[in-house]
């Protein structure tokens, strides 16, 4: 028997998509043309005399912006949330970011990187240049060599990234908080909210239209997900 705790009311909708570099674009107009916004990279900006010609070079201004943050020597941030507009960048793109953002973590140069790959630092330079195209080979070396790789899957366009957090209550019963990243605990009701807040949280990924793949979940808990961005549940021993 699986006792749903929601007691809030909150009205976050379900993100139509996104990954954690599937930047959102906020489109505007202006005398029959258009301009875009870049909330997680405010560097970027593209114009358009359509919303399709908007979207399409809102990818190469959000690529242009990254430059920025290697030249001043800044992490790239993800993205924060999906939204009606989103600008999917290619799979070289990404896989610069996390090279960037890998190099700065462990405290390295684009010098360094050239050491570790025994080329030039020009050569080195270009794996993070995001207006160069460079082999995806070469820039899964450098991950290689740094602890990290790239995985390729297919992705389901049903699926979602969620957040769970597993624990137990004062009576020994198994519950759990499932919601979605962008929600932040803060949206919670309070008493949820208080509950969970030092259980560490583990993440996945569902397709919130077929659940089989996680057996805990309900068509309730999806409904949820979908219409708040979070669902509570517990899980009360059988009766015999």
């Amino acid at each position: 028997m699986r006792p749903h705790l929601d007691t809030g009311t909150a009205t976050n909708q379900l993100p139509k998509r996104g990954t954690m570099y599937d930047y959102k674009i906020v489109a505007h107009e202006e005398n029959g043309h258009y301009w875009s916004s870049c909330p997680d990279v405010p560097e970027a900006h593209s114009v358009g005399d359509t919303l399709d010609e908007l979207l399409k070079n809102a990818v190469d201004g959000i690529t242009l912006a990254l430059s920025i943050y290697v030249d001043q020597k800044r992490p790239i941030p993800p993205a924060s949330s999906a939204g009606e507009h989103n600008a999917p960048l290619p799979s070289v793109t990404v896989s610069k970011i996390v090279l960037w953002n890998e190099l700065l973590a462990q405290g390295k140069t684009k010098s360094d990187l050239a050491s570790m790959l025994g080329i030039s630092p020009t050569a080195a330079g270009r794996l993070v240049d995001f207006e160069h195209n460079s082999k995806i080979e070469q820039i899964e070396q450098a991950l290689k060599l740094l602890g990290r790789r790239i995985l390729v899957q297919p992705i389901d366009p049903c699926a979602v990234a969620i957040q769970f957090y597993p624990s137990f209550n004062p009576q020994g019963h198994r519950t759990i908080l499932v919601k979605l990243p962008h929600i932040p605990m803060e949206a919670l009701p309070e008493e949820l909210m208080k509950a969970y807040e030092n259980v560490p949280p583990q993440e996945s990924v569902v397709n919130l239209n077929n659940l089989e793949s996680r057996w805990w979940l309900t068509a309730q808990d999806a409904e949820n997900l979908k219409t708040k961005g979070w669902s509570a549940f517990s899980f009360a021993p059988m009766k015999h």
